[in-house]
């Protein structure tokens, strides 16, 4: 049983899920670590496959009890599908997708697995939380205009039928850029039964480290609304 601390209450119906989350990283050390410990505050709890670069975060990150791959930083797509290859191997039912530097809300887990047993194949999140760490400031981001439907790349969990269905080729191997663009398009094209949560299960950790999007990105991008917002209003997550 895995319901809760008490097992005599009636069954949740996740119990039988094996999510694992992946997450590439490079260079991120103690933010990765942080999201780490927060997947693992989880229920029901996630296997974690970390995918990094150097062979000091490799031998960091076997230390904290998750499956560890080396690969290369580019191309990007191939980095993200070795983890994909691993999650695979662990019978991955559902798979998530994790930015390095992207704290899961607190039910993550439990809210897009009732969504699986509702029938939904990839689960997506069309707003977030954004802390611009450096200005200490924080932001309630959703996608507008041209985006208003589309998912964001964290965040993204694909169960095991739609898997099967794309025979796991989540990732173009080949590729350094678009990967959220194409694993969208892939579930599109195989007829995925999408839901998108409306209200923010991530929250982006904007720091001192190398960053495909910044804050400022998002407060200047046409097809993104963001406004601040209190920390004291971001209270669903581990931080």
């Amino acid at each position: 049983m895995n319901c809760g601390k008490d097992d005599s209450g009636t069954c949740c119906g996740l119990c039988d899920f094996n999510p694992v989350v992946v997450i590439a990283t490079h260079e991120r050390v103690d933010i990765t670590t942080k999201n780490i410990n927060s997947l693992k505050l989880q229920h029901p709890t996630p296997k974690i496959v970390i995918v990094c670069s150097t062979q000091e975060e490799l031998e960091y990150y076997k230390t904290l009890g998750v499956s560890v791959a080396l690969e290369p930083n580019r191309p990007l797509g191939r980095k993200w599908q070795c983890g994909v290859n691993i999650a695979r191997n662990l019978d991955a039912n559902p798979l998530i997708i994790a930015g390095s530097d992207d704290i899961l809300s607190k039910t993550f887990l439990r809210d897009s697995l009732r969504k699986i047993l509702e029938g939904y194949e990839l689960i997506g999140s069309t707003s977030w939380y954004t802390w611009d760490v450096k200005k200490d400031m924080y932001y309630y981001c959703r996608y507008q205009a041209a985006n208003v439907d589309y998912p964001i790349g964290s965040g993204r969990v694909y169960s095991k039928e739609l898997l099967k269905r794309i025979n796991y080729k989540v990732f173009d191997t080949s590729a350094d850029r678009k990967l959220d663009d194409q694993g969208n398009r892939i579930a599109v094209s195989n007829n995925a039964k999408i839901y998108l949560f409306r209200e923010p299960e991530i929250l982006a950790v904007k720091g001192r480290w190398v960053q495909m999007n910044s804050a400022d990105d998002y407060l200047r991008s046409p097809n993104i609304k963001a406004q601040s917002v209190r920390k004291e209003d971001i209270i669903n997550f581990n931080i």
